[in-house]
């Protein structure tokens, strides 16, 4: 990372001293952590209170792992702070830990002015968007392209991804994550992107933003945090599309979605001969690509198309845009299949909302062969707040229709109360992931096609092999 001095340490973050830099170490930081377990020379270690642990037990271990410096919200014990100053180890105490990580990741971010920023959010898809959209940009930008890691898109996940921008990167994509109002706006101030993108708008925290109208408005933040004079990018054809047309205000835009207005128009043409189709046309140049690529289903297609137009917005052309697409490989538990024994298991059990459940149902009816054993394995669908178990009803029944000789077997206590409800005693109820893993093992055919699809909390990645 660029080279932070201890009086720009000061300033950014607000903070004061309680073991002043000495004259023989006003040289700096040169590196950003809050992880104390491995601390390389030069690295300001940051106490900040976490959703596991509270950094400020590991002060000590900062300070005996060499710590250049340490940053604290809450005073060290006089003794240990005593031990600071003889090991000529500076303390800054400031009034939110976690607030000045964020500033300095800012910080850290404009000390690089030639790299842009995307911005992505969206309820479900997020994570196969941003791996789609680097994976278009490195045709562009070879080498040059980093993106989040994982998931880590929340308010300790952006800042960390931020301090990992170096003099290489041409462009970040950075995923932002959301289940409370107002966390976009915060996280979209620590990194304010030339590209805004909203990819979808879905039935996701509905315990929280109460309706799809909540879920767009929260959305919409990201495009309301673009600077000025960068592209906003959002979905033509979602609930709630005239609030993110309002936030983009006069900013330039691009939409995507299945209508002839849209600028990236797509469509799904379905699986055959073991490939996936897919049409994408640019309305304003009105080049148009059908091609096969790795990726199946409706919403797959749909994230295609929203990457297309984030790329379009950086520049990049349509034999760039394919060729990223045909490429594009996605982290795991997000429909990745896996062949055990003759057993073909899909794991996309990483999170599970209405709308990527009924995604998922429909991608499996599409590719399981004729004739084979198929067994849909559902679990909770956790933050849908006062309809949850209406949703689950929804799903079910859903599933039914979609996979009528399919098995269904379900996993949590609103899937057994939905399943009760229903009074369909086709459908069997498993306690726990532990509970449908035993069974599978048990019962499960040569050949089967199993699906998994939850949300993370459930632990149905854990059933797959």
């Amino acid at each position: 990372m660029p080279f932070l001095s201890f009086d720009t340490l000061e300033k950014v973050t607000s903070g004061k001293w309680l073991v002043e830099p000495s004259c023989t170490r006003r040289n700096g930081i040169v590196k950003i952590t809050d992880d104390s377990r491995s601390l390389p020379e030069g690295a300001l270690f940051l106490a900040i209170r976490g959703e596991l642990t509270d950094g400020h037990k590991y002060v000590s271990n900062a300070l005996h792992g060499g710590a250049a410096a340490i940053l604290v919200q809450n005073a060290p014990e006089d003794a240990l702070l005593e031990e600071m100053k003889s090991r000529g180890c500076p303390c800054l105490q400031v009034e939110d830990s976690l607030c000045a990580y964020q500033k300095l990741a800012l910080w850290h971010r404009r000390q690089f002015p030639r790299a842009k920023i995307l911005a992505i959010t969206g309820s479900c898809g997020k994570t196969s968007t941003k791996e789609m959209i680097a994976s278009i940009l490195e045709q562009r930008f070879p080498g040059g392209v980093l993106k989040t890691i994982g998931s880590t898109n929340n308010h300790f996940g952006v800042p960390r991804n931020l301090y990992r921008m170096d003099e290489a990167t041409k462009v970040a994509v950075i995923e932002m994550g959301t289940n409370h109002p107002g966390e976009i706006a915060n996280l979209v101030s620590l990194a304010p992107p030339e590209v805004g993108v909203v990819c979808n708008i879905g039935c996701a925290h509905l315990e929280f933003f109460h309706d799809l109208h909540g879920v767009a408005t929260e959305k919409s933040s990201i495009l309301a945090g673009t600077l000025p004079d960068g592209r906003c990018v959002y979905p033509a054809d979602a609930t709630g599309v005239e609030i993110l047309r309002d936030r983009v205000g006069e900013r330039k835009c691009l939409s995507f979605g299945k209508g002839d207005d849209a600028d990236v128009h797509y469509e799904y043409l379905g699986f055959k001969d073991g490939k996936f189709i897919l049409l994408l046309r640019w309305k304003r140049t009105g080049i148009q690509w059908v091609f096969d690529w790795s990726l199946g289903g409706e919403h797959m297609a749909a994230n295609a198309a929203c990457a297309a137009a984030a790329a379009t917005a950086l520049g990049c052309t349509p034999e760039e845009v394919v060729a990223g697409l045909r490429c594009c490989v996605l982290p795991g538990a997000r429909l990745e299949v896996k062949e055990v024994d003759g057993v073909h298991w899909v794991n996309d059990a990483f999170n599970a909302n209405p709308t990527s459940t009924r995604a998922a149902i429909d991608w499996f009816a599409e590719v399981v062969p004729a004739g084979a054993p198929a067994i849909l394995v559902l679990g909770d669908m956790l933050e849908l707040g006062t309809g949850a178990l209406q949703a689950h009803e929804e799903i079910l029944a859903y599933a039914r229709k979609a996979c009528p000789d399919a098995r269904l077997l379900t996993v949590g206590a609103l899937m057994r109360q939905a399943v009760e409800k229903l009074s369909d005693h086709s459908m069997e109820n498993c306690a726990d992931a532990g509970a449908a893993k035993a069974m599978l093992e048990r019962e499960m055919l040569p050949e089967s096609w199993i699906l998994l699809k939850s949300s993370h909390g459930i632990g149905l990645s854990k059933v797959a092999p």
